[in-house]
């Protein structure tokens, strides 16, 4: 007996010893605990396919904001939130942000514009101008601010505007020009391919005013003078009519008391470009893939017991392929609070590896990568699951091509993760759920929901770096 009882004692010795060995080892090399590594395991590329081919089918006739098509892809959405788990987390106990918008049809019929400054005057023809207003404009030799190429933007409340697109342009720049309520801006730019007249969305809770984006040498000449300017400017009156549009949202809720009311959001957009007479743009890769991405690592991480320490908020935004409305929205109308937010990774582009800078397989790229340690931090769990990264070339100029911007201008750290951030037929009709690599866009999710639940579970939240193209985001996390 004191023999078996002796045998008995080393054995719980050696094995509590080996259990200790084997958590340090997992803390050491970044290695998830079994319950952890089978979550992560639960990511499927027949999965991945299911979701990605109703998302992407003609029968959604390329999700443009707003349609039918977008409609039936948030209904499907919200299903799989359902489905998978997560709870409801917008108000009224629903997986829905709804967003009340005025979409507006321009009319060009009549259209004048003549910019005078001292003896030189340009008649900017209609084909020139991209128009987004709610109401019609009728100005007659109309004094306008012209505003400075660098340094602080003067006063502007209640007057009309113009700046040149090289500065004024960029969203940031733009949002703080707006805020500050001027009556009409224009934006000048050299000739170029002007997006042709479209459609206009405006959120109601914002009221923007009128921006007139011209592209025309003589006018970005006659601006580039810095002298008094007038405007004479007929603009015929929009039809307009209010559309609702929604974000989609689905909650798991965390698990540490003393980080559960912090959040990690993952986020995709779920729109597209509709269709034209070149066909459907179905948008299989762009984003379809970050989305069905997002619904796929939010089921198998809503597996976990227990939870991640951190809440996460897996989030699907309209709008973003006209220039992140959704994400706009939540920015400032979040469902949780932004200042309890510690990141947002954002997903495009997960399903192709044919990048124009080479095939990428078992690896994805962060926009902005020196912005913040969260590249850093995502990076090593992912390749605990195989995965690796690649830089891309000009990684800080996609920073704002994404919804993550949204948040970063908000000072909430937030990167968007791509595969193929340039691929063929991105934009087009041949954008298609039968050109995705499934298989590898499992493995990569794998490596996402890793940098995820490592954020979610790390007392220490990412932080933005001292890099000179962080300052602006540094600057608003600061306030």
């Amino acid at each position: 007996m004191v023999e078996e009882r002796g045998i008995d004692l080393k054995k719980v010795l050696f094995l509590t010893a080996l259990a200790v060995a084997v958590a340090l080892a997992a803390a050491r090399t970044g290695e998830f605990s079994p319950a952890e590594q089978a979550a992560l395991n639960r990511i499927s590329a027949e999965s991945l396919r299911a979701n990605l081919s109703y998302l992407a089918s003609d029968d959604l006739e390329g999700r443009k904001t707003p349609s039918a098509g977008l409609d039936r892809a948030a209904d499907y959405i919200a299903s799989q939130f359902q489905k998978n788990g997560l709870e409801p987390a917008a108000a009224g106990h629903s997986y829905f942000q709804t967003a009340q918008f005025d979409d507006s049809t321009p009319d060009l019929t009549g259209f004048k514009l003549v910019m005078k400054s001292g003896d030189a005057q340009v008649d900017v023809p209609v084909k020139e101008i991209r128009a987004q207003t709610l109401a019609a404009l009728n100005l007659e030799d109309a004094r306008v601010t012209v505003l400075p190429g660098n340094g602080a933007i003067p006063p502007v409340a209640g007057v009309a505007v113009a700046g040149l697109f090289d500065r004024y342009g960029d969203e940031a720049l733009l949002e703080e020009l707006q805020s500050r309520k001027p009556a009409l801006i224009l934006l000048v730019d050299k000739s170029g391919r002007n997006r042709p007249a479209s459609d206009f969305l405006d959120d109601l809770d914002l009221h923007h005013a009128p921006v007139i984006r011209i592209r025309d040498s003589a006018a970005a000449d006659l601006l580039r003078r810095g002298r008094s300017l007038t405007i004479s400017l007929h603009l015929a009156p929009p039809a307009v009519k209010q559309v609702s549009l929604r974000n989609v949202a689905g909650l798991l809720p965390g698990s540490d008391p003393a980080l559960r009311d912090q959040y990690v959001l993952l986020t995709a957009h779920y729109d597209h470009l509709g269709r034209s007479t070149r066909g459907i743009f179905n948008g299989a890769n762009d984003n379809a893939s970050g989305t069905v991405s997002v619904i796929e690592i939010g089921s198998a991480l809503a597996t976990l017991n227990p939870r991640p320490k951190r809440s996460i908020l897996f989030m699907t935004f309209f709008g973003e392929e006209e220039g992140l409305l959704g994400s706009y929205y939540y920015a400032h109308s979040p469902l949780v609070p932004l200042a309890k937010t510690v990141a947002d990774v954002n997903l495009e582009q997960m399903g192709r590896t044919d990048e124009q800078s080479g095939t990428r397989l078992l690896s994805f790229t962060f926009t902005g990568p020196s912005y913040s340690n969260l590249p850093a931090i995502m990076s090593a769990a992912a390749k605990t699951e195989g995965i690796g990264t690649w830089q891309l070339q000009d990684a800080d100029a996609y920073f704002s091509r994404s919804d993550n911007y949204a948040f970063a201008l908000r000072g909430m750290i937030a990167h968007t993760i791509a595969v193929a951030a340039e691929f063929p037929d991105y934009h087009g009709p041949g954008d298609k759920a039968d050109k995705i690599d499934y298989a590898n866009m499992a493995k990569v999710d794998r490596g996402v929901a890793a940098g995820v639940l490592r954020i979610a579970d790390d007392p220490a939240p990412p932080r933005w770096s001292d890099a000179k193209g962080a300052a602006t985001y540094r600057a608003a996390a600061e306030k």
